[in-house]
């Protein structure tokens, strides 16, 4: 039994843009405002961060086409530094990036959902947070059909409102152009999108690379794959960049300044106070999205590891009539209802965007490894602009990765740890599967 091929372009496509869009672009605005006091500075930061995250999809575009399996990250690290490489980010994935997003993304939506439900602070937020991760596992287990037209609905629906949204908004005549006008004596420092600005908008675009954690399960994939990750981060790109001028069309620059609910005081001023109150709806939606993006996709590294047979072999078991990684499911559940009773939402946050940025990092430099090494494999897609591309994705990552160290080094050095643990695992279990092969050299290791 094996995963079979049932998503299509539109599936993929949907799953990076769900995955992608959340809290962020309803939040993120009030600091860029205070740290970027110029409007071509507000809307440009967007537009380079969209370019930069382009970058990396046509990066990961060339790898996920020759590797077109589960796991993603896993399969591109296994072949360009070996297998420790491999597990590692699968170590991490499997205790920090999966269930931690999970965690910290059923606790935003608790948070938001609060005022509708009447819920209490606390301890009914961390069970509603707890019920939305149990939702979205059993969806996900009874098939990858159910998962990925849950992801169709769910994100289909955001972008459908968000769309109105924008253009509503920017069709209500309540705002003013003069908004995107130089304020006296400011200049644009086209330096600063460069600095702590880019950490916070490079983080409203993570998720970018959700469907090459499935390419077992994707048709025609050396087509498919590509265009999906090139469709999906062109789009919100594109989206982003249009909701961020709808709010400054909206209101200028010092009204936004250091506000945590952008998105809502711009609905106020283009309509009124009570269409305003409904911009929860959209944000819970987008939040849900990405919950079911990821249980859909992380599942699927520590599938492959085990697969390999470098960790538990359970996780390689397929649900008997639904074909899912149904243990691989479970357990990545499971830990992300610990943490979402053991972590506040920041320090999962801070610890989660870390790591997934080094094996970013990585990824893009494993695309120069295996081109150098490798140049006759066949290759579906070669990168557009190579060495340019893959050299700018890097580059930049590099440079959030230390401001991001620098920023919050416990979070840092805590995923460092982890990931460093994972060794003595890695050398045991391969280390098991030589001795499976020498005493049974034809059985496969289950």
């Amino acid at each position: 039994m094996s995963l079979k091929r049932q998503l299509s372009l539109y599936d993929a496509t949907l799953l990076i843009v769900g995955n992608v869009i959340g809290a962020g672009i309803f939040t993120t605005g009030g600091f860029l405002a205070g740290e970027l006091p110029h409007p071509l500075l507000f809307i440009g930061i967007w537009l380079l961060g969209g370019l930069l995250t382009i970058c990396g999809a046509l990066t990961y575009a060339e790898l996920a086409a020759m590797y077109p399996l589960a796991g993603g990250d896993y399969q591109y690290l296994k072949a360009a530094y070996g297998r420790w490489a491999g597990f590692l980010l699968g170590w991490l994935s499997f205790w920090i990036i999966g269930p931690g997003s999970s965690a910290a993304l059923s606790l935003a939506v608790a948070s938001y959902a609060k005022p509708f439900l009447s819920l209490g602070g606390g301890l009914q937020e961390k069970l509603l947070a707890v019920g939305l991760i149990a939702l979205f596992s059993v969806i996900n287990i009874r098939g990858i059909r159910p998962g990925g037209t849950t992801q169709d609905i769910m994100t289909g629906g955001t972008i459908i409102i968000l769309v109105i949204m924008v253009l509503s908004g920017l069709l209500a005549g309540n705002g003013s152009w003069e908004h995107f006008a130089s304020p006296g004596g400011s200049q644009a420092g086209w330096a600063q999108l460069f600095s702590t600005p880019m950490i916070a908008v490079i983080f409203t675009f993570s998720g970018w690379f959700a469907s090459a954690y499935i390419g077992s399960e994707i048709r025609d994939p050396e087509r498919n794959l590509p265009l999906s990750l090139f469709l999906g981060t062109l789009f919100v790109t594109v989206l982003y960049t249009f909701m961020n001028i709808m709010y400054l069309y909206a209101l200028p620059l010092s009204t936004m300044t250091g506000a945590v609910n952008v998105a809502q005081l711009a609905m106020e001023h283009l309509f009124n106070p009570s269409i305003a109150g409904i911009i929860s709806l959209p944000i819970i939606l987008a939040i849900a999205a990405s919950i079911n993006a990821n249980i859909l996709t992380g599942a699927r590294i520590c599938y492959a590891m085990a697969d390999d047979g470098a960790f538990w072999l359970p996780f390689r078991k397929l649900h008997p009539l639904y074909n899912t990684p149904h243990v691989a499911i479970l357990s990545q559940s499971l830990i992300a209802s610990l943490l979402v009773f053991i972590g506040t939402f920041d320090q999962l946050l801070g610890c989660v965007v870390f790591v997934m940025i080094l094996s970013s990092i990585a990824v893009g430099l494993a695309l120069f490894v295996l081109r150098r090494r490798n140049p006759g494999v066949r290759r579906p897609y070669r990168v557009w602009g190579y060495p340019l591309v893959p050299a700018v994705f890097t580059g930049t990552y590099l440079l959030i990765a230390g401001q991001i160290f620098f920023s919050r080094p416990s979070a840092a050095l805590a995923g460092i740890a982890l990931a460093i643990s994972g060794l003595p695992f890695f050398f045991w279990w391969t280390g098991r599967k030589k001795l499976r092969e020498a005493v049974h050299p034809t059985k496969p290791c289950d």
